[in-house]
């Protein structure tokens, strides 16, 4: 499972992603990487995780924000709990990573202001009722006998590994309390 999280984590920091030069900057070459030049008030294309880089030195500020927005996550709750079966098809592949990057957010405001602590609070509490919603979800229809290849169009990367797994231990148990004889999906 953590390899699978650990997948989507490196896929989505090395998405590209917009940004607009904050100042002039030369080119710095990495092993594998050229970075720049950049000339101030140009937008740029570059992976997620040297902008962010670059946007803590002050050297570049994203166009996009790179974690889910509160009012985002207002939404998927919202969707996700009044789907009483299935799963929401509005949830980015991306979902989780961004998830993880509000939360780090709203974290380090609530250490700096006690003040927004009830604000963080409220965002984990959104959180973890999205993620049990869905676990529960996947966790029915892996572990249900007829699956279908629409079963998981919904799925983010990190869901597709659960799902994965749930319905192995569903199908391994099913062939053991039956013997081995007519346990077929």
């Amino acid at each position: 499972m953590e390899k699978a999280i650990s997948d989507a984590e490196f896929v989505f920091s090395n998405s590209k992603v917009r940004v607009h030069a904050e100042c002039d900057f030369q080119a710095i070459e990495l092993p594998g990487l050229k970075i720049g030049p950049f000339s101030r008030g140009k937008r740029y294309t570059l992976p997620l995780w040297v902008a962010e880089e670059l946007a803590r030195k002050g050297i570049v500020r994203l166009v996009e924000e790179a974690s889910l927005r509160p009012e985002e996550l207002m939404t998927i709750h919202h969707r996700e709990a009044s789907l009483s079966k299935g799963l929401s098809p509005d949830v980015p592949d991306d979902f989780y990573p961004r998830l993880r990057r509000l939360l780090a957010r709203a974290r380090e405001e609530a250490e700096r202001d006690p003040g927004k602590l009830q604000e963080l609070n409220r965002l984990l509490n959104m959180a973890r009722d999205v993620v049990n919603a869905r676990l529960k979800k996947i966790v029915s229809l892996a572990s249900s006998v007829a699956t279908s290849p629409l079963t998981r169009k919904d799925l983010t990367p990190e869901e597709e590994a659960i799902f994965e797994l749930v319905g192995d231990i569903s199908d391994a148990w099913r062939e053991e309390v039956l013997g081995h004889v007519g346990a077929g999906k």
